[in-house]
């Protein structure tokens, strides 16, 4: 492909600005053969509409890309390309399901309007969403849930993961040749790779936690029920695994910008 100035940027890791991430996207969709293709650029009004307000870095990205669509084989009827999709418009985020259905508990799963915003759904359940500040509206950390227990931070901002999925994308049509079933299992295999093989964080209990040493350990435990509990992420780069020991599931939240998970114990029966 051409353009190999911002594809080295994005190897390096060290270009996480908007621009060049815009470029790079567009990039590698245009070189794509139609296998990854860019969602319209979300409005300003649309934008405005949302639970908590968008920063202006994020709007510049949205404004651009709303989401990529990334085929994973071909229909049988037409031969046309089958999609799954990063969508930072999914329809989950105002409690409808894309399956149908009421998907308001998701919402509060995740913390809640206002405190994230979810922009994947993946066919083996899972629900990958960004941290958002609900006063600032800053966007922080990248996280994936199924419905359970457990979690993963897939990386440490929104830039960052798009970034990674670039490479992610870029490696696998390289490997493709044009064949979407290749091509799949190619980017597959590299993009799951943070939520395969994350180191696991141990969880401390909320009433352990209210005693400890460091105030931002303190705080988050302060506003957390005696049975709850949260994982300090601070020190772990990268991927990072959490599991809460609770017996039914879990209603996850996070504090100081995303870097510390708090979870408290929810039913599927529980409203809000």
């Amino acid at each position: 492909m051409a353009g190999s100035e911002s594809v080295t940027a994005a190897d390096t890791g060290t270009d996480t600005a908007t621009e060049p991430l815009i470029a790079l996207l567009r990039e590698i969709a245009d070189g794509s053969g139609g296998l990854v293709q860019l969602r319209p650029g979300l409005s300003d009004a649309r934008m405005d509409a949302w639970a908590a307000p968008v920063p202006e870095e994020i709007r510049v990205l949205l404004r651009a890309v709303g989401g990529i669509r990334i085929a994973f084989g071909r229909r049988k009827d037409d031969g046309t390309f089958l999609f799954s999709e990063i969508d930072f418009d999914a329809s989950l985020n105002e409690g409808t399901h894309p399956m149908g259905g009421d998907g308001s508990w998701y919402v509060e799963q995740a913390g809640g309007p206002g405190t994230h915003r979810f922009v994947r759904l993946d066919p083996g359940g899972g629900f990958t969403y960004v941290d958002v500040d609900r006063e600032t509206g800053a966007w922080g950390p990248v996280f994936i849930f199924w419905d359970d227990n457990d979690t993963t931070r897939l990386d440490s901002s929104p830039h960052a993961w798009l970034h990674r999925t670039a490479r992610c994308l870029r490696e696998a049509l390289a490997d493709a040749g044009g064949d979407p079933y290749v091509f799949d299992s190619a980017f597959t295999e590299t993009w799951t790779e943070p939520h395969r093989n994350a180191p696991q964080v141990p969880t401390i209990p909320a009433v352990e936690a209210r005693t400890s040493p460091d105030p931002a350990i303190r705080s988050a435990a302060a506003a957390l029920p005696d049975d709850g509990a949260l994982a300090d992420l601070r020190e772990v780069d990268g991927g990072a695994a959490v599991i809460f020991d609770f017996p039914e599931l879990c209603r996850f939240g996070r504090a100081h910008a995303g870097t510390v998970l708090t979870g408290v114990p929810a039913s599927p029966d529980d409203d809000s």
